[in-house]
């Protein structure tokens, strides 16, 4: 078990290579040129094609669906057994490690939102509301969500950046990444989101609705406790304090936004305090936590200094 366990961890840091295997002389029967390596430099066709054969088969017919290279399934695969190296080997440059991450979440938005809005009702009743359970009525909040689920996750996504780029701009690894690289790592991980929330924990809906929402927080922390840690080189304590921030920050920023934009204003009412009164609170606890954040980061980042942890190396703070 240990030996697979070292295998596993080798395989999700290094899963692909693209060495060599040897030096043999390869003939070309595509173009007849004689090369070494595994692709012919004349004519790009890979060393070894032959016969016809079943595998010729089953990759035509992937290609067809855009399931061949960097097919959409390998890539959920990674997403789900190693998703901090496969963001990081894309933001730095490796695309072809990778489908397209925005196309990704468009797929899996789809495939989500027929699940959620036509397969669950049918199973558990046209009232179900998988924001709610079992729910009477939805605020508009909901209402939006459930019109625009794409763009209302796709904006969250959003929200996550700047607090990410912030408590994880002085990391070992990708050390000051940018804004444009936040949107990617973002993108990667509201897919992970919607792949774990909505589709890999859905048959918990069927238990009970408390218990589906529990385990779908608990199992989307520790996911992106892991992708963090595994992106950013940090140690798990480093990751998982510096993760909470993120995650508080992002809760309070996106209920600002959902009190100014969907709120009842209580005030026009005859009520005390009006939607933007909570906005501006919401706001207020994201920005302290944030600036907090920052310090207590800056301060860890300069003990890391001068104990000469250096970029790459794991950082225990």
């Amino acid at each position: 078990m240990k030996d697979r366990f070292e295998r596993f961890k080798q395989w999700q840091q290094k899963p692909f290579d693209y060495e060599f295997e040897s030096n043999e002389e390869q003939h070309c029967i595509n173009c007849g040129h004689t090369f070494t390596g595994n692709y012919c430099p004349y004519c790009s066709q890979k060393a070894g094609e032959g016969d016809i054969s079943w595998r010729s088969v089953r990759q035509s017919v992937m290609d067809v669906w855009g399931l061949g290279s960097r097919s959409l399934p390998n890539t959920i695969k990674q997403l789900l057994l190693r998703p901090g190296y496969l963001i990081s080997d894309y933001i730095s440059g490796k695309r072809q490690v990778s489908f397209p991450p925005v196309k990704m979440l468009f797929i899996v938005a789809v495939v989500v939102v027929f699940w959620v809005y036509y397969l669950l009702p049918m199973f558990l009743g046209k009232n179900f509301d998988v924001y709610g359970g079992f729910t009477n009525g939805l605020d508009g909040f909901k209402s939006w969500n459930k019109g625009h689920f794409v763009w209302s996750y796709f904006i969250q996504a959003i929200i996550f950046i700047l607090p990410t780029w912030v408590m994880f701009r002085y990391a070992p690894r990708h050390n000051r990444h940018t804004l444009p690289q936040g949107f990617f790592i973002q993108i990667f991980l509201l897919v992970l989101n919607l792949i774990i929330s909505f589709l890999a924990l859905s048959p918990l809906l069927f238990i009970d609705y408390s218990v589906y929402l529990t385990i779908s927080y608990i199992v989307l922390f520790v996911y992106y406790t892991i992708t963090y840690k595994q992106l950013f080189g940090y140690s798990t304590w480093g990751t998982l304090w510096r993760t909470v921030v993120v995650l508080g920050v992002a809760v309070y920023m996106i209920s600002a936004l959902a009190y100014l934009v969907f709120g009842i204003d209580a005030s026009a009412q005859g009520g005390k305090v009006s939607k933007y009164t909570f906005a501006r609170v919401a706001a207020l606890y994201a920005l302290i936590i944030l600036a907090v954040g920052w310090v207590i980061n800056l301060i860890a980042t300069r003990i890391t200094r001068k104990k000469g942890v250096g970029v790459g190396q794991e950082d225990k703070n």
